[in-house]
């Protein structure tokens, strides 16, 4: 046992173990599985909107209503979890996404396209917050950083996939086996993950909690300064991740003049970059962790690097050549990636295993809000051709998160005696009136 910033801390194995390798092998086909199947709308809209009618106002409306979803029930599965388990939970929320993947198939027009998509939107945020639960239950500190990275990076993967997947399937069988083949995938991948995951977690500091979260506690949940510096990490820090997810290629096509060709060929670098930079970010962390840093220190030190590295996108503005516009727009998503990685590494380490995927949800959904706003602001800039007030706005957004990192989560969250509030005040001070901790 070693002893830095923050307590007496394990050193830790940062290898993986035959069965680590396989559940993060797993992680990382349902992150890719998650975001293919949130994505082939986007590939298809041209052709729903031709063949069923579906306008772009209607589109929009479409969209909205997966968001709204996503962003309420980031929360409400994060509850489920925590009930659940994260084997059974992650389980049942891969095949519920499924089936309101493959149920866009029978679209007959904006009606039920809505319906589909608030479904689907219900239903995919499980895939998130299950999995960091059982990156919590099943990997030790010093690897969490890698295992959060290699399912960050499924996601990644998932946006240079999608369009050349989507495009294939609909011209060889049709845009509605477009929905249905790829839907699929996650009903086939869920007996490999209950087989994965039949044993007990090994870690024993994660292991499963003898009771669970109560709905009555998320009041004291919000209460707690820990939860409120990671929700205020999430909603400002989300932000970088949506726009390079979804204003890059507007960006390049408005501002810099790529034609569509050079999109193609070219456009893909930063977000390779993006891929990569999650598991760098774990890795780093998890030595940092390994030489006796306390993890919740570890991760922060790395999350503060990470605006460095994307205020370097700025730098493409002014820039009028190709390689230079797209080297500084890929340091940038590097930094987005380095923080990705550490940012969802970081509940295993801070919170306790009862309330872990509670705590990421609210703050998943806190981050969807946050995205919302911040490509409001997008659309309203990028109409004036404006992208310096983008970059510039965009440089402010980590800062601020990795702020309420530093000033309100300090350090690991403790088990009171007991899960109640009746034994918590049992425990109060005689002299200050204060819980002991």
């Amino acid at each position: 046992m070693r002893r830095k910033h923050g307590g007496a801390i394990p050193a830790g194995h940062i290898r993986f173990s035959r069965a680590q390798t396989v559940i993060a092998a797993l992680l990382f086909a349902i992150g890719w599985v998650n975001y293919i199947d949130r994505q082939i709308l986007s590939v298809l809209a041209p052709i729903l909107k031709e063949q069923i009618g579906v306008t772009s106002l209607q589109y929009a409306w479409a969209v909205n209503w997966f968001l709204l979803a996503y962003a309420l029930m980031y929360t409400g599965s994060g509850l489920l979890l925590d009930r659940l388990g994260s084997r059974v939970g992650l389980a049942f929320f891969v095949v519920s996404w499924s089936i309101a993947s493959a149920l866009h198939a029978t679209v007959a027009g904006f009606a039920s396209l809505a319906v589909f998509r608030f479904l689907l939107g219900l239903t995919e945020p499980g895939g998130w917050t299950g999995a960091i639960k059982a990156i919590s239950e099943r990997f030790e500190a010093a690897q969490r950083g890698i295992a959060a990275g290699v399912f960050a990076s499924g996601s990644g993967v998932a946006m240079l996939a999608a369009p050349p997947l989507v495009v294939f399937l609909s011209l060889r069988y049709g845009w509605r086996m477009a929905f249905l083949i790829p839907s699929t995938i996650g009903l086939l991948w869920v007996p490999f993950w209950l087989k994965a995951t039949r044993h007990p977690p090994e870690v024993t500091t994660a292991a499963t909690p003898t009771s669970s979260l109560e709905l009555r506690d998320v009041p004291r949940l919000l209460r707690d300064r820990r939860v409120i510096g990671y929700i205020l990490a999430r909603f400002f820090g989300d932000s970088s991740g949506y726009f390079f997810m979804f204003w890059i290629p507007e960006y390049l096509s408005t501002m810099k003049h790529f034609s569509f060709a050079m999109l193609g060929a070219l456009a893909w670098i930063p977000f390779v970059c993006n891929d990569l930079a999650p598991v760098a970010g774990g890795y780093v962390s998890g030595k940092l962790i390994q030489a006796g840093f306390a993890p919740v220190f570890s991760r922060k030190v790395l999350m503060s690097t990470a605006p460095l590295l994307v205020a370097v996108g700025a730098l493409s503005v002014p820039a009028t050549r190709t390689w230079t516009v797209l080297a500084t727009l890929s340091v940038s998503t590097i930094g987005v990636g380095v923080w990705a990685g550490n940012l969802h590494a970081l509940p295993g380490d801070a919170f306790l295993p009862r309330n872990l995927a509670t705590v990421y949800g609210m703050a998943g959904s806190a981050g969807a809000l946050g995205g919302i706003l911040f490509n409001t602001l997008v659309g309203h800039f990028s109409m004036h051709s404006n992208y310096f007030a983008v970059f510039l706005l965009l440089l402010a957004l980590e800062p601020l998160g990795i702020l309420g990192l530093w000033l309100f989560l300090r350090d690991a969250q403790k088990e009171p005696p007991e899960h109640n509030v009746s034994a918590e005040r049992a425990v109060r001070s005689p002299r200050r009136g204060t819980l002991e901790r």
